[in-house]
């Protein structure tokens, strides 16, 4: 019968072990560049269209598809006078894919005197090529978002260009930036993303939220100012796991909060008392033998609620 009994507790003795641990906070960095805006320098070029990512009419599939649909034609405009009209698709701006608005945008900022354009237009089943004449006007106060900020993936700051197919450009890469790592430097053009076209900044900092997950590969091809091309590969940024908590009753109990600078352990844990105990709260620490003798080092942890509500609306 002892056997038994000795053998089923040992067999139990695992069930009391345990280990916890909570994801590192995301490291700061590049929060100062999260929503700056600028002014529209000078002319920029326009078409008199209005357009919106391609997505799928069907509640089953619900992708975006290659181009970007046309919302709207300005009356006497010059993509009227070409004869765009309402759902066409606009497939490429003068010889450059257009799959999101946002690379639109940079192509049209790219043009600050009239000229003609070729647009590649899907209308139903058939692919046109339409010229249009683009006019050159004022921004008038317009605004643009300067960076697009993908602070937990890649951990990096884009924005978008005018020139070179108007590619998204590594603005900043914040200092634990796993793209830094990789050898990728602040002026580099990103030509693509894990093989595909990466469209405008905002556009690549949505896919790599949607697309990628905690330490799963990365390529991108870039572009360095010098004109060479050069593929980066990495893992995107995971954060990493602090232990707060372990126990293997009864022989020890461990728990801490970094938040409140408090930490516990506990050693021989008999029920109605321990053989070791040792409590941290801040520089005070309280250590007991037997829960019979104890005592305290360090300096107490003073809080004061309304200090620190005073301190906060400062």
């Amino acid at each position: 019968m002892m056997p038994r009994l000795f053998a089923a507790t040992l067999a139990l003795l695992p069930l009391a072990a345990c280990a916890v641990h909570r994801p590192l906070p995301l490291p700061k960095g590049l929060l100062e560049l999260e929503g700056v805006v600028e002014e529209e320098p000078g002319r920029r070029g326009w078409i008199g269209v209005e357009v919106a990512p391609n997505e799928s009419d069907s509640l089953e599939d619900l992708e975006i598809r290659p181009g970007v649909r046309v919302t709207d034609v300005a009356a006497g405009s010059p993509a009227e006078r070409a004869g765009l009209r309402l759902g066409d698709v606009l497939l490429a701006f003068d010889g450059t894919r257009v799959d999101d608005p946002g690379r639109l945008e940079s192509l049209l900022r790219g043009i600050d005197r009239p000229r003609p354009v070729v647009l590649k237009v899907e209308r139903g089943t058939a692919v046109l090529e339409i010229e249009a004449e683009a006019e050159a006007r004022s921004p008038l106060g317009r605004t643009r978002t300067l960076y697009h900020v993908d602070r937990a993936l890649v951990r990096a700051a884009f924005r978008d260009t005018v020139v070179d197919g108007a590619f998204p450009e590594i603005a900043r890469i914040a200092a634990e930036s796993p793209l830094r790592q990789a050898g990728a430097r602040e002026g580099d053009l990103v030509l693509s993303f894990q093989g595909r076209d990466p469209g405008s900044a905002a556009e690549l900092v949505r896919r790599f939220r949607l697309e990628l997950e905690p330490g799963q590969k990365v390529e991108l091809v870039l572009r360095r100012p010098d004109g060479e091309e050069d593929a980066v590969r990495f893992r995107a940024w995971s954060p990493g796991r602090e232990l707060i908590s372990s126990q293997f009753w009864p022989l020890w109990a461990w728990h801490q909060d970094s938040v409140s600078q408090r930490e516990s352990l506990l050693i021989g844990d008999l029920i109605l008392l321990s053989l070791f105990r040792k409590e941290s709260v801040g520089g005070e620490t309280e250590y007991s033998i037997l829960s019979l003798i104890s005592w305290k080092t360090g300096e107490a942890l003073l809080e004061s609620t309304m200090h620190a509500d005073r301190g906060g609306a400062e």
